[in-house]
């Protein structure tokens, strides 16, 4: 192999390599963005069911964001509905509200966060998501504990049941003994009914 043959191969190689580099470079920027967006948030393990529900997350990302939203659930077995979270102005800091009812016992959640160019990042998971659990207002909680106070019967209450069901048996006795003995005709015998009701009732 002649020596001017390996000089030119490898000057071919060179020229190859560069103009492969140039190629590389017009079709993939100098700068990639790989990196994806940073979420802070802190999650309350629990609020007060019937208020409204503020969600907020710290987000920021070395070129852009380009959107946040929340996921979130009543329960395992219901689907996510996506709320996108608002920027505050001049802050970093992304929230929104959610309404609750009374019978609302959670809410299952996850925020998942984009930058421009096009890299996601998730806080929590839809298989694995934060909750908060939903409590009972005070008021709700008090009334609760003091309606079984109410129902309770006292001791006076069950004596009155006592003596009126004694003169129901009374009043029966007498009924039979004046028809002409304790086994009358069953056509003599006359049916008799009494309603005792709670006076709390």
């Amino acid at each position: 192999m002649s020596r001017r043959f390996v000089i030119a191969v490898s000057v071919s190689l060179l020229l190859l390599n560069q103009i492969l580099f140039v190629v590389a470079q017009a079709q993939f920027p100098s700068e990639l963005d790989i990196d994806p967006p940073v979420i802070d948030h802190e999650s309350l393990e629990n609020g007060v069911a019937g208020e409204l529900q503020l969600f907020s997350a710290l987000v920021v990302d070395d070129r852009g964001i380009e959107y946040v939203d929340l996921y979130h659930r009543e329960s395992p077995n219901s689907e996510y509905d996506k709320s996108p979270m608002e920027a505050v102005a001049g802050t970093s800091n992304f929230a929104v509200t959610l309404d609750t009812d009374l019978n609302q016992k959670k809410i299952e959640y996850y925020i998942e966060a984009a930058d421009t160019g096009g890299n996601r990042v998730l806080k929590g998971f839809p298989f694995y998501p934060l909750v908060r659990n939903l409590d009972l207002p005070e008021s709700v909680t008090a009334t609760a504990e003091n309606a079984p106070v109410a129902a309770n019967d006292t001791s006076d209450n069950k004596w009155l049941y006592v003596v009126l069901g004694a003169l129901a048996v009374g009043f029966l006795a007498s009924s039979i003994s004046s028809d002409g003995g304790s086994d009358p005709e069953p056509a003599d015998q006359v049916p008799l009914t009494i309603n005792i009701s709670s006076p709390l009732d």
